[in-house]
């Protein structure tokens, strides 16, 4: 017998670009700044773009696992990016 709230048996995809990160300092929404590849995980970082907070601490990093990562998977050629991601590529 199933319940309604049972988790799937296989988790969907994740797309990072389906998410809103907001900083819990400014209330402002974080900008994806850079990409790095860590074992089994790709970390994203997203930073305010203000003067308001200090990126180091108020930065977010969103690790999701490579498998269930749709964002990666569209563009396996993207590697990050610095401000506004993508607009310059970093050298990962």
């Amino acid at each position: 017998m199933s319940d309604e709230h049972d988790l799937p048996e296989e988790p969907g995809m994740i797309n990072i670009r389906n998410l809103s990160i907001r900083c819990g300092n400014c209330d402002t929404y974080q900008t994806l700044s850079h990409y790095q590849r860590r074992d089994d995980w790709n970390v994203y970082t997203f930073e305010c773009e203000n003067d308001v907070c200090d990126p180091a601490g108020t930065r977010t990093l969103l690790e999701v696992p490579v498998e269930l990562d749709e964002f990666a998977h569209r563009d396996p050629t993207w590697h990050g990016g610095k401000v506004h991601a993508g607009a310059d590529h970093a050298d990962d």
